[in-house]
């Protein structure tokens, strides 16, 4: 089977040629900055001022929910950079996988004629420069997305007409098929265990998401789930063909290790990735090589995810936001 090479939608960067210690040595220092205790930011109006002296997201005088990304991305930036061409290859998926986030956003504000917007965005990329490019001479999102069908194509020929779903079913339909072909894809390459393991995880967190919100509307769909976690898809069918609560209730605590119900999708996603974040705290101490690495990754996008939710919850009562973080 063809390799899938992800470093295609990278740009290339100069390899420093820093040893992976440095690298581990210099993250080891930067986690201390996270985030121990929301309770202050909860409470606060203003979170972004909460949070720890050096924090990466302090730099940042935009408090949108676009501008925590764009800083989330200047750190993987940072941590890209300190990476030798060995590591940059390994974690090529992940930053492929985090990048797909900026083409949405990109895509919905040229859509809006913010074209302002998506230069700013893209300069916190990592996105090679032929696909930022793409925004820069695309009249519209549909000439931007058959742009990026051709670029994705460098993976696999499944990206074959994904940007005919953008015209069919708008742009939250092409995020939702373009998210899913590409996790489908990286699962049948070559991927390192502890990136296998992280992916795994990512692909059982959506699948269950969507198994959620079937049960929820009392309706089926032709191809619901994504390939490649570690619930089997059958499993998945079974679940959805017999409507059984029960046997949903059962992996939901098998995954996230909580007892949580299926009803709220908001606190299903949290719970979720809390358990996607102890799988990777299990993995950092089983390969000291790879594992710290991308526990620091999922740390700054988790954190990323608690602050613009606390951006979007302003209005509403602190309890109910903090029941909301990922922790």
């Amino acid at each position: 089977m063809k390799q899938c090479n992800t470093t295609c939608l990278l740009e290339k960067g100069t390899d420093r040629g820093y040893p992976s210690d440095y690298l581990l040595s210099r993250i080891r220092g930067r986690k201390a900055r996270f985030i121990q205790d929301w309770t202050p930011l909860v409470a606060s109006p203003r979170p972004l001022e909460q949070l720890p002296e050096g924090h990466y997201q302090r730099v940042s005088d935009d408090r949108s929910p676009e501008g925590v990304w764009r800083a989330l991305l200047n750190e993987y930036r940072w941590v890209y950079d300190q990476m030798n061409r060995r590591l940059r290859n390994i974690f090529s998926p992940f930053f492929s996988y985090a990048e797909l986030r900026t083409l949405f956003i990109c895509l919905r504000n040229l859509k809006e004629m913010k074209r302002a917007k998506v230069r700013e965005m893209l300069s916190a990329s990592l996105l090679s420069d032929e696909i930022k490019k793409i925004f820069a001479g695309s009249p519209d999102e549909f000439a931007a997305a058959r742009r990026i069908e051709e670029n994705f194509l460098c993976l696999s020929g499944q990206f074959s007409g994904i940007s005919e779903i953008l015209r069919q079913k708008g742009l939250r339909g092409f995020e939702h098929e373009l998210t899913a072909r590409y996790l489908s894809v990286i699962m049948v390459t070559g991927l390192g265990p502890v990136l296998k393991t992280f992916f795994m995880r990512l692909i059982d967190a959506r699948n269950i998401l969507a198994l959620a919100r079937l049960l929820k509307l009392e309706t089926t769909a032709e191809r619901p789930f994504i390939r490649g976690g570690m619930t089997d898809e059958m499993r998945l069918r079974e679940i959805l063909d017999r409507r059984s609560q029960a046997d949903m209730e059962r992996l939901l605590h098998e995954l996230a290790v909580e007892e949580i119900g299926a009803a709220d999708p908001v606190k299903l996603e949290a719970a979720l990735y809390r358990g996607i974040t102890r799988t990777l705290k299990k993995e950092s101490r089983a390969d000291l090589s790879i594992g710290p690495i991308l526990d620091y990754l999922w740390r700054c996008s988790t954190e990323a995810m608690n602050l613009s939710i606390l951006s979007y919850g302003q209005k509403l009562q602190r309890d109910i936001v903090a029941a909301d973080l990922v922790r």
